[in-house]
C-alpha cells in the first residue's frame, strides 16, 4: 500500500485501548522513516489514561501530529484532506462495543467507507461486533485487519468478514495459559492446524489402497447424477483409497465407465424408477468393507429416498456425512435420524439451517454460532454450517471457525464436493470432528489457490475438484 516515505497515513484514534493502538503504529510509522503520519483523535489528549495516553505522549515526543476532534467543527476541518491520503488506519472503536455508534463516530465511519484507498482496520472494524459480526448501526469496510492476541469469532463469520477483509492475527506476547484457556473456546481452522489432521497412511510406506479407507455414498438421481459423481469422486483426490457410488440400477448403468476410479453399487428400483428401499440383511451386505458413508447430493425428496436414509442409520453404525437432500428430509421426518447416533456430521447451508431449526435464514445468519451449537446440542451431532466463515459446531459445544475460502465456492456443485471431502477423511479414520475441519478449510484453500493463480471469474466445481490433489499436497507438505 505505501510506496514511499513521503505517503500520507491518517490514523483515527478513540479515547480506549483500540485508540492506543493507533498511537503505537504512529510511532512505529515514524521511527520506520514515514515522515506524513497524523493522527485524529476523538478525544482530548489531556483526558485518555492508561496505555493510551502512554502512547499518545509518546507520539508526541516524537514530532507526531495530532489532530484532536472535539466537535463537528473539527471534524469539518479534517474532512477535506482524506481523498490525499495514501492510507486509512482505523482505531476508533475496539471490541468493548456494545451499543449502536452514533454522533461524529458514525459520521467519521461513513467518511472512512467512502474513501477510495485501502483501510486497515486495528483489532476489529469499528463498529462491528467483535463475537456475531453483525454491525453496530454501522461498521468500517476494511481491506485488512490486524487483530491481536486471539481471532475474533465476528472477523470469521457472515456478514464480518465483509468488514474485516483481510485478517491477520498479531502476536503480542499472551501468557501461554492464557492463550490456552482462548483458543479452547473457539478454534480458528489455518493451515498450520490442519496440518496436524491429516491422515498419516497417506505417506506411510508399504500402504495399499484399503488402508486408505472405502467410502460409500448414496447420492444422485434422474437429472442429479453429477452429484453422486463429484461426492465419490472427490473422496479419491482427498485421499480415499476406494470409493463406491450407490444410486438407482438405470443410473448405474448409465455412468458405468464415467469415472473408472469409482466402484458403482446399483441399487434395485420399483417400476417408478425409484429405489426399492433395502432390507436390512441387503443393508448389511452393501456396507460390508466400508469405512463411512455419504448420503443426500441429488438423491431425491421422494418417500423411498427418505426411507432409504432412515433404513441406513439404524442398521449401520458406520460414521456418516448427511447433506442436500438428506438434510431437507431430516427436517421433514426428523425421526429418521437415530438418537444419540454421535458418528453423524450434518453440512447444511443456511437455507437448509432454517428447515432444520424451524426459523428464517436471517435468524441463522445473524446468530451463526447459536444456531450451529443449537443443533449439534439437540440432535448430538457434529453439524457444519457452510458460508462465509463456516462454522462448526460439536455436541459438547466445541466450536470452530474456518479462515479459508472465497467468493469461487459459490459455483454449483461445491456442496457435493464438500460432502466427499469430509466423507473420504472420516473414511481414512479421522474423528468426526477433526474430519469436519480437515474437509471444509481444505474445501476453503482449494478457491484460495484457484484465485492467488489468477483465476477470479468463469471457475466451476470441476476446477476445484482438479485443483484438489495439488492442494492437498500443497497443505501436507507446506509446514
Amino acid at each position: 500500500w505505501l510506496k514511499t516515505f513521503d505517503d500520507a497515513i491518517l490514523l483515527f484514534a478513540g479515547k480506549g485501548n483500540n485508540g492506543g493502538d493507533a498511537f503505537v503504529v504512529a510511532r512505529v510509522l515514524l521511527l520506520a522513516g514515514y515522515s506524513r503520519v497524523k493522527v485524529a483523535l476523538l478525544a482530548s489528549g489531556t483526558g485518555l489514561g492508561g496505555d493510551a495516553k502512554i502512547n499518545h505522549d509518546a507520539f508526541i515526543n516524537l514530532g507526531g501530529e495530532v489532530h484532536e476532534l472535539l466537535d463537528d467543527e473539527c471534524w469539518l476541518q479534517l474532512n477535506p484532506e482524506l481523498p490525499s491520503q495514501k492510507l486509512i488506519v482505523d482505531g476508533l472503536l475496539g471490541t468493548g462495543l456494545e451499543s449502536a455508534v452514533r454522533g461524529l463516530y458514525a459520521e467519521i465511519i461513513t467518511a472512512i467507507n467512502e474513501f477510495s484507498g485501502p483501510v486497515l482496520a486495528l483489532d476489529i472494524p469499528s463498529g462491528l461486533d467483535a463475537d456475531t459480526g453483525l454491525p453496530l448501526g454501522d461498521a468500517v469496510r476494511a481491506d485488512a485487519t490486524a487483530t491481536f492476541g486471539f481471532g475474533k469469532p465476528g472477523l470469521f463469520v457472515t456478514p464480518g468478514c465483509e468488514y474485516a477483509g483481510r485478517v491477520e492475527i498479531v502476536d503480542i506476547g499472551i501468557p501461554q495459559k492464557w492463550a490456552a484457556i482462548e483458543k479452547d473456546a473457539i478454534q480458528l481452522l489455518t493451515a498450520d492446524f490442519c496440518r496436524t489432521l491429516l491422515p498419516e497412511t497417506a505417506i506411510s510406506a508399504g500402504i495399499h489402497k484399503g488402508d486408505r479407507g472405502h467410502l460409500l455414498t448414496f447420492a444422485g438421481s434422474p437429472g442429479k447424477s453429477g452429484a453422486g459423481l463429484l461426492t465419490a469422486g472427490s473422496a479419491l483426490h482427498c485421499g480415499c483409497g476406494l470409493s463406491t457410488l450407490a444410486l438407482p440400477q438405470n443410473l448405474a448403468e448409465s455412468l458405468e465407465g464415467r469415472n473408472p476410479a469409482l466402484m458403482l453399487e446399483a441399487l434395485p428400483e420399483v417400476e417408478t424408477g425409484q429405489i426399492r428401499v433395502p432390507e436390512p440383511d441387503e443393508i448389511e451386505k452393501i456396507c460390508a468393507g466400508k469405512s463411512a458413508l455419504a448420503i443426500g447430493p441429488g438423491l431425491g425428496l421422494h418417500d423411498a429416498a427418505c426411507r432409504l436414509i432412515e433404513t441406513l442409520l439404524k442398521n449401520s453404525d458406520l460414521p456418516v456425512v448427511l447433506d442436500a437432500d438428506a438434510l431437507t428430509l431430516l427436517a421433514r421426518n426428523p425421526k429418521i435420524l437415530p438418537p444419540k447416533r454421535s458418528l453423524t456430521i450434518l453440512t447444511p447451508h443456511p437455507g437448509e439451517m432454517a428447515r432444520l431449526l424451524q426459523c428464517d435464514t436471517k435468524a441463522v445468519q445473524s446468530q451463526r454460532l447459536e444456531a450451529a451449537c443449537e443443533l449439534a446440542f439437540n440432535l448430538g451431532v457434529y453439524v457444519v454450517l457452510k458460508g462465509a466463515g463456516t462454522v462448526i459446531a460439536a455436541p459438547d459445544g466445541a466450536l470452530t471457525i474456518n479462515s479459508s475460502g472465497n467468493a469461487l465456492l459459490a459455483t454449483a456443485g461445491s456442496g457435493d464436493l464438500l460432502s466427499g471431502m469430509i466423507g473420504s477423511f472420516l473414511a481414512q479414520g479421522l474423528e468426526p470432528l477433526a474430519a469436519a475441519q480437515a474437509g471444509v478449510f481444505l474445501h476453503g484453500l482449494l478457491a484460495d489457490n484457484l484465485l492467488a493463480s489468477g483465476l477470479s471469474r468463469g471457475v466451476t466445481v470441476l476446477e476445484l475438484e482438479q485443483e484438489l490433489p495439488k492442494t492437498l499436497s500443497f497443505l501436507a507438505e507446506s509446514g
